[in-house]
Protein backbone atom coordinates (compact mmCIF):
# COMPACT_ATOMS: atom_id res chain seq x y z
CA UNK A 1 0.00 0.00 0.00
CA UNK A 2 1.00 3.28 -0.67
CA UNK A 3 -0.45 6.39 0.54
CA UNK A 4 -0.43 9.82 -0.85
CA UNK A 5 -0.47 13.05 0.92
CA UNK A 6 -1.74 16.13 -1.39
CA UNK A 7 -1.81 19.72 -0.80
CA UNK A 8 -3.94 21.43 -3.27
CA UNK A 9 -4.01 25.22 -4.10
CA UNK A 10 -5.84 27.28 -7.15
CA UNK A 11 -3.30 26.50 -9.95
CA UNK A 12 -1.41 23.39 -8.91
CA UNK A 13 -1.05 20.37 -6.31
CA UNK A 14 1.71 18.67 -4.66
CA UNK A 15 1.63 14.87 -4.12
CA UNK A 16 3.84 13.09 -2.23
CA UNK A 17 4.01 9.72 -0.70
CA UNK A 18 7.25 7.26 1.39
CA UNK A 19 8.46 4.68 -0.55
CA UNK A 20 11.29 2.53 1.49
CA UNK A 21 12.32 6.17 3.65
CA UNK A 22 11.99 8.00 0.07
CA UNK A 23 9.77 10.92 -0.24
CA UNK A 24 8.35 10.62 -4.07
CA UNK A 25 6.70 13.86 -4.89
CA UNK A 26 5.82 15.87 -7.93
CA UNK A 27 3.77 18.80 -8.69
CA UNK A 28 0.62 18.60 -11.16
CA UNK A 29 -2.01 21.34 -12.43
CA UNK A 30 -4.82 21.83 -10.88
CA UNK A 31 -7.35 20.84 -13.72
CA UNK A 32 -8.44 17.61 -15.84
CA UNK A 33 -4.83 17.26 -17.56
CA UNK A 34 -3.30 17.53 -14.03
CA UNK A 35 -6.06 14.75 -12.64
CA UNK A 36 -4.83 12.94 -15.52
CA UNK A 37 -1.17 12.74 -14.98
CA UNK A 38 -1.65 12.18 -11.61
CA UNK A 39 -3.78 9.10 -12.36
CA UNK A 40 -1.01 8.18 -14.33
CA UNK A 41 1.29 8.51 -11.85
CA UNK A 42 -0.42 6.57 -8.90
CA UNK A 43 -1.55 3.67 -11.91
CA UNK A 44 2.88 2.76 -11.87
CA UNK A 45 3.00 2.11 -8.24
CA UNK A 46 0.89 -1.30 -8.84
CA UNK A 47 -0.52 -1.05 -5.11
CA UNK A 48 -3.38 -0.16 -3.41
CA UNK A 49 -3.29 3.59 -3.20
CA UNK A 50 -4.51 5.74 -0.15
CA UNK A 51 -5.17 9.81 -1.33
CA UNK A 52 -5.93 12.28 1.28
CA UNK A 53 -6.29 16.07 0.71
CA UNK A 54 -7.47 18.65 2.45
CA UNK A 55 -11.17 19.92 2.23
CA UNK A 56 -10.33 24.08 0.43
CA UNK A 57 -13.28 24.62 -1.01
CA UNK A 58 -13.62 24.61 -4.81
CA UNK A 59 -9.97 23.92 -5.25
CA UNK A 60 -10.29 20.59 -3.72
CA UNK A 61 -13.72 19.46 -4.73
CA UNK A 62 -12.80 19.14 -8.53
CA UNK A 63 -9.88 16.40 -8.06
CA UNK A 64 -12.11 14.59 -5.19
CA UNK A 65 -15.21 14.26 -7.52
CA UNK A 66 -12.36 13.24 -9.89
CA UNK A 67 -10.51 10.29 -8.02
CA UNK A 68 -13.82 8.92 -6.89
CA UNK A 69 -14.96 8.58 -10.30
CA UNK A 70 -11.69 7.02 -10.70
CA UNK A 71 -12.53 4.73 -7.98
CA UNK A 72 -9.34 6.00 -6.19
CA UNK A 73 -9.56 5.63 -2.47
CA UNK A 74 -9.52 9.17 -1.46
CA UNK A 75 -10.42 10.98 1.67
CA UNK A 76 -10.82 14.88 2.07
CA UNK A 77 -10.01 15.80 5.68
CA UNK A 78 -10.87 19.23 7.18
CA UNK A 79 -7.74 21.51 7.26
CA UNK A 80 -7.85 21.81 10.82
CA UNK A 81 -7.66 18.07 12.03
CA UNK A 82 -4.25 17.97 9.42
CA UNK A 83 -3.16 21.22 11.11
CA UNK A 84 -3.52 19.47 14.47
CA UNK A 85 -1.24 16.42 13.08
CA UNK A 86 1.29 18.51 11.66
CA UNK A 87 2.00 20.25 15.48
CA UNK A 88 2.22 16.81 17.18
CA UNK A 89 4.91 15.80 14.14
CA UNK A 90 6.80 19.43 14.79
CA UNK A 91 7.40 20.16 11.93
CA UNK A 92 8.59 23.29 11.21
CA UNK A 93 9.04 23.16 7.82
CA UNK A 94 6.01 25.39 5.50
CA UNK A 95 6.34 24.27 1.60
CA UNK A 96 4.09 22.53 -0.66
CA UNK A 97 5.89 19.57 -0.76
CA UNK A 98 6.45 19.59 3.07
CA UNK A 99 2.89 20.08 3.72
CA UNK A 100 2.07 17.22 1.34
CA UNK A 101 4.50 14.83 3.03
CA UNK A 102 2.37 15.42 6.84
CA UNK A 103 -0.82 14.84 5.12
CA UNK A 104 0.56 11.35 3.43
CA UNK A 105 1.92 10.59 7.24
CA UNK A 106 -1.67 11.41 8.23
CA UNK A 107 -3.59 8.93 5.51
CA UNK A 108 -0.95 6.25 6.82
CA UNK A 109 -2.16 6.96 10.65
CA UNK A 110 -6.28 7.06 9.69
CA UNK A 111 -5.84 3.95 7.42
CA UNK A 112 -3.83 1.93 9.73
CA UNK A 113 -6.16 2.84 12.51
CA UNK A 114 -8.61 1.34 10.72
CA UNK A 115 -11.04 5.31 10.70
CA UNK A 116 -10.13 5.88 6.68
CA UNK A 117 -13.31 3.78 5.33
CA UNK A 118 -15.85 5.90 7.45
CA UNK A 119 -14.02 8.98 6.24
CA UNK A 120 -13.78 8.57 3.23
CA UNK A 121 -15.21 10.83 0.44
CA UNK A 122 -18.40 10.57 -0.56
CA UNK A 123 -20.13 12.75 -3.11
CA UNK A 124 -22.99 14.91 -2.68
CA UNK A 125 -24.41 14.79 -5.67
CA UNK A 126 -25.11 17.17 -8.87
CA UNK A 127 -27.19 19.88 -6.97
CA UNK A 128 -24.98 20.17 -4.40
CA UNK A 129 -21.99 20.48 -6.98
CA UNK A 130 -24.15 23.54 -8.52
CA UNK A 131 -24.51 25.63 -5.47
CA UNK A 132 -21.45 25.42 -4.14
CA UNK A 133 -20.09 26.52 -8.16
CA UNK A 134 -22.89 29.20 -8.06
CA UNK A 135 -22.78 30.55 -4.67
CA UNK A 136 -18.74 30.80 -5.17
CA UNK A 137 -19.71 32.52 -9.25
CA UNK A 138 -22.18 34.85 -7.75
CA UNK A 139 -19.52 36.39 -4.90
CA UNK A 140 -17.14 36.67 -7.50
CA UNK A 141 -19.60 39.01 -9.69
CA UNK A 142 -20.42 40.95 -6.49
CA UNK A 143 -16.82 41.84 -6.08
CA UNK A 144 -16.70 42.98 -9.49
CA UNK A 145 -19.64 45.17 -9.13
CA UNK A 146 -17.85 46.74 -6.24
CA UNK A 147 -15.10 47.44 -8.47
CA UNK A 148 -16.88 48.79 -11.08
CA UNK A 149 -18.89 51.09 -8.52
CA UNK A 150 -15.36 52.50 -7.10
CA UNK A 151 -14.03 52.98 -10.75
CA UNK A 152 -17.28 54.83 -11.62
CA UNK A 153 -16.78 57.36 -8.63
CA UNK A 154 -13.50 57.75 -9.82
CA UNK A 155 -14.23 58.18 -13.61
CA UNK A 156 -14.09 62.16 -14.95
CA UNK A 157 -14.77 61.02 -18.61
CA UNK A 158 -18.14 60.58 -19.97
CA UNK A 159 -17.55 57.57 -22.69
CA UNK A 160 -15.33 56.12 -19.57
CA UNK A 161 -18.61 56.38 -17.46
CA UNK A 162 -20.87 55.11 -20.12
CA UNK A 163 -19.10 51.81 -20.54
CA UNK A 164 -18.66 51.20 -16.30
CA UNK A 165 -22.62 51.73 -16.16
CA UNK A 166 -23.49 49.40 -18.77
CA UNK A 167 -20.99 46.52 -17.44
CA UNK A 168 -22.83 47.04 -13.90
CA UNK A 169 -25.84 46.53 -15.52
CA UNK A 170 -25.00 43.19 -16.96
CA UNK A 171 -23.69 42.31 -13.97
CA UNK A 172 -27.10 43.05 -11.91
CA UNK A 173 -28.53 40.44 -14.47
CA UNK A 174 -26.35 38.08 -14.27
CA UNK A 175 -26.39 38.28 -10.61
CA UNK A 176 -30.36 37.93 -10.45
CA UNK A 177 -30.17 34.84 -12.98
CA UNK A 178 -27.89 33.46 -10.68
CA UNK A 179 -29.77 33.92 -7.71
CA UNK A 180 -33.14 32.65 -9.28
CA UNK A 181 -31.02 29.15 -10.37
CA UNK A 182 -29.70 28.69 -7.35
CA UNK A 183 -33.30 29.15 -5.47
CA UNK A 184 -34.59 26.66 -8.00
CA UNK A 185 -32.11 24.42 -7.15
CA UNK A 186 -32.76 24.06 -3.57
CA UNK A 187 -36.50 24.36 -4.04
CA UNK A 188 -36.87 21.21 -6.38
CA UNK A 189 -34.19 19.31 -3.87
CA UNK A 190 -35.89 17.96 -0.57
CA UNK A 191 -32.40 17.89 1.13
CA UNK A 192 -31.22 21.25 0.54
CA UNK A 193 -34.00 22.99 1.00
CA UNK A 194 -34.95 20.92 4.59
CA UNK A 195 -31.31 22.81 5.44
CA UNK A 196 -32.17 26.26 4.10
CA UNK A 197 -35.18 26.19 6.32
CA UNK A 198 -33.09 25.13 9.29
CA UNK A 199 -30.34 27.96 8.04
CA UNK A 200 -33.16 30.42 7.88
CA UNK A 201 -34.96 29.86 11.43
CA UNK A 202 -32.27 31.75 12.94
CA UNK A 203 -32.96 35.52 12.63
CA UNK A 204 -30.37 37.00 11.03
CA UNK A 205 -29.57 34.54 8.40
CA UNK A 206 -32.04 34.47 5.32
CA UNK A 207 -31.46 32.57 2.33
CA UNK A 208 -28.68 34.34 0.51
CA UNK A 209 -26.36 33.91 3.70
CA UNK A 210 -28.05 30.14 4.18
CA UNK A 211 -26.69 29.21 0.25
CA UNK A 212 -22.97 30.18 1.48
CA UNK A 213 -22.83 28.51 4.66
CA UNK A 214 -24.05 25.30 2.62
CA UNK A 215 -21.90 26.34 0.33
CA UNK A 216 -18.56 26.93 2.05
CA UNK A 217 -18.33 24.38 4.91
CA UNK A 218 -19.35 21.45 2.20
CA UNK A 219 -20.35 18.13 4.44
CA UNK A 220 -21.01 19.26 8.26
CA UNK A 221 -19.75 15.31 9.13
CA UNK A 222 -16.47 17.44 8.22
CA UNK A 223 -16.87 18.92 12.06
CA UNK A 224 -16.81 16.88 15.17
CA UNK A 225 -17.94 19.93 17.14
CA UNK A 226 -18.44 23.62 17.02
CA UNK A 227 -15.30 24.95 17.95
CA UNK A 228 -14.04 22.92 14.64
CA UNK A 229 -16.30 24.94 12.55
CA UNK A 230 -15.47 28.45 13.77
CA UNK A 231 -11.53 27.53 13.66
CA UNK A 232 -12.56 26.78 10.06
CA UNK A 233 -13.83 29.71 9.24
CA UNK A 234 -11.08 31.89 10.88
CA UNK A 235 -13.71 32.55 13.36
CA UNK A 236 -11.60 31.77 16.36
CA UNK A 237 -9.35 34.48 19.02
CA UNK A 238 -5.33 34.21 18.53
CA UNK A 239 -3.89 34.25 21.73
CA UNK A 240 -0.28 36.07 21.86
CA UNK A 241 1.50 35.76 25.33
CA UNK A 242 5.65 36.27 25.94
CA UNK A 243 6.90 35.70 29.32
CA UNK A 244 5.08 38.12 31.84
CA UNK A 245 4.10 40.55 29.07
CA UNK A 246 0.06 41.30 28.48
CA UNK A 247 -1.75 38.83 26.69
CA UNK A 248 -2.67 40.20 23.23
CA UNK A 249 -5.63 38.87 21.44
CA UNK A 250 -6.67 38.88 17.98
CA UNK A 251 -8.56 36.89 15.01
CA UNK A 252 -7.21 33.99 13.03
CA UNK A 253 -6.06 34.30 9.79
CA UNK A 254 -6.67 31.03 9.03
CA UNK A 255 -9.73 29.79 7.52
CA UNK A 256 -12.40 30.60 5.07
CA UNK A 257 -12.53 33.74 3.95
CA UNK A 258 -15.66 33.90 2.00
CA UNK A 259 -17.66 31.95 4.93
CA UNK A 260 -16.57 34.57 6.93
CA UNK A 261 -17.29 37.76 4.87
CA UNK A 262 -20.98 35.60 4.19
CA UNK A 263 -21.38 36.29 8.15
CA UNK A 264 -20.63 39.92 8.78
CA UNK A 265 -23.99 41.68 6.83
CA UNK A 266 -25.81 38.84 8.69
CA UNK A 267 -24.42 39.29 12.40
CA UNK A 268 -25.15 43.13 11.99
CA UNK A 269 -29.22 41.96 11.32
CA UNK A 270 -28.48 40.12 13.76
CA UNK A 271 -27.61 42.46 16.47
CA UNK A 272 -30.88 44.19 15.72
CA UNK A 273 -32.92 41.48 15.50
CA UNK A 274 -31.87 38.13 17.47
CA UNK A 275 -32.60 38.82 20.99
CA UNK A 276 -29.69 35.83 21.51
CA UNK A 277 -26.82 37.79 19.86
CA UNK A 278 -27.90 41.14 20.65
CA UNK A 279 -27.35 40.18 24.30
CA UNK A 280 -24.33 38.70 23.15
CA UNK A 281 -23.04 41.73 21.40
CA UNK A 282 -24.56 44.22 24.40
CA UNK A 283 -22.72 42.67 26.81
CA UNK A 284 -19.31 42.61 25.62
CA UNK A 285 -19.41 46.39 24.10
CA UNK A 286 -20.34 47.00 28.16
CA UNK A 287 -17.57 45.10 29.39
CA UNK A 288 -15.39 47.26 27.29
CA UNK A 289 -15.29 45.19 24.20
CA UNK A 290 -14.66 47.15 20.77
CA UNK A 291 -17.25 46.87 18.89
CA UNK A 292 -15.86 45.02 16.10
CA UNK A 293 -14.64 42.25 18.22
CA UNK A 294 -18.17 42.11 19.56
CA UNK A 295 -19.28 41.70 15.53
CA UNK A 296 -16.96 38.92 15.03
CA UNK A 297 -18.20 37.54 18.35
CA UNK A 298 -22.02 37.48 16.59
CA UNK A 299 -20.29 36.20 13.51
CA UNK A 300 -18.88 33.64 15.44
CA UNK A 301 -22.42 32.51 17.42
CA UNK A 302 -24.12 32.57 14.22
CA UNK A 303 -21.95 29.91 12.62
CA UNK A 304 -21.71 27.93 15.35
CA UNK A 305 -25.98 28.38 15.79
CA UNK A 306 -25.87 27.09 12.53
CA UNK A 307 -23.83 23.96 13.10
CA UNK A 308 -26.13 23.25 16.03
CA UNK A 309 -29.68 23.42 13.48
CA UNK A 310 -27.69 21.43 10.79
CA UNK A 311 -26.25 18.91 13.13
CA UNK A 312 -29.69 18.74 15.34
CA UNK A 313 -32.30 18.78 12.35
CA UNK A 314 -34.02 20.95 14.84
CA UNK A 315 -35.09 24.82 13.81
CA UNK A 316 -33.58 27.48 15.88
CA UNK A 317 -34.95 28.01 19.42
CA UNK A 318 -35.18 31.12 20.71
CA UNK A 319 -36.77 30.55 24.14
CA UNK A 320 -34.09 27.45 24.87
CA UNK A 321 -31.12 29.80 24.30
CA UNK A 322 -32.19 32.63 25.84
CA UNK A 323 -32.47 29.87 28.82
CA UNK A 324 -29.65 28.45 27.90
Amino acid sequence: MIYIGIDISKLTFDAAYILNSRTIHKQFSNNLKGFGEFSLWVNKSKKEVYTCLEATGIYSFDLAQYLSQQKVNVMVVNPIITHAFFKMELNRNKTDKADAQLIARYCEHVVLTGDYKKRSYQPKGADYEAIQRLVTRCDQLEKSKTQENNRLEASVNKQTSRSIKRLQKAIDKEIVRIKKTIADIVKNNQSLSQQVDLLVSINGIGERTAWSILAYIGDINFFSNSKQIASYAGLTPKIIQSGTSIDKSSLSKLGHKRLRKSLYMPALVAIRHNPVLKALYERLVNNGKPKKVAIVAVMRKLLILSYGVLKSEKPFDINYQMAD
